[in-house]
């Protein structure tokens, strides 16, 4: 039986990674298929293959659920796959496959991992959040970012923190070079993203919870 957690809100595309996976491991390990979507630390120990959904710039930030993964193999479904550089230590074995990849792709990858999974008896490399590259921000950033995230104006946060405008759009244009994000849609997707991490930094979610 393999074991395949699928972190994915899209509903359709995920019932089709299902369809994908179960066909995929009945052909290549004549095995049957269990999923689950829940992204706890039982449900990562347990899995043998785990799909994560990840917005522009999400891969930056720290997952540490991931801390408990054992084995087996880690996708990252991603919008686009370029610019995919210094990356947390959760991910160093992480297989990136842009959404829009063709499912030839995805089989291709995924059986080269699984091909040498087994054999090895796989376990995933040792991390270290000492060495983590996950991007930080100052406190002043996240104030910004939980302004931004709220929906405010930029007139309205630099009124709201005692800041000029000017220093309110560098911060923001900081923030989307930071992340690489490319428009104000994946800005707020990745707060969107970031507002859900009751870990991340957990200084968000204290201005946030203000």
């Amino acid at each position: 039986m393999v074991n395949i957690l699928i972190s994915e809100t899209d509903v359709l595309f995920q019932c089709g990674l299902q369809y994908f996976f179960k066909d995929f491991f009945s052909h290549v390990a004549q095995q049957n298929v269990t999923f689950t979507s829940d992204f706890t630390a039982d449900s990562i120990r347990a899995a043998d293959v785990i799909v994560l959904s990840l917005c522009q710039g999400e891969y930056f930030t720290c997952f540490p659920e991931l801390q408990a993964r054992q084995q087996g193999i880690i996708i990252g479904i991603v919008e686009g796959d370029s610019g995919i550089k210094a990356l947390p230590s959760c991910y160093q074995d992480i297989i990136f496959i842009s959404r829009r990849a063709p499912l030839s792709q995805l089989r291709l990858a995924l059986f080269s991992a699984w091909r040498v999974t087994p054999l090895n008896k796989y376990r995933r490399p040792s991390i270290s959040c000492f060495e983590c590259q996950q991007k930080t921000l100052s406190p002043q950033q996240v104030r910004i970012m939980i302004g931004l995230y709220k929906g405010l104006s930029v007139t309205d946060i630099a009124k709201e923190l005692c800041i000029s405008e000017k220093t309110v759009f560098t911060h923001k244009y900081m923030l989307m070079h930071k992340f690489h994000l490319r428009s104000d849609y994946e800005l707020i997707k990745l707060l969107n993203r970031i507002a859900e991490k009751n870990n991340w930094a957990n200084i968000f979610h204290q201005y946030l919870n203000r």
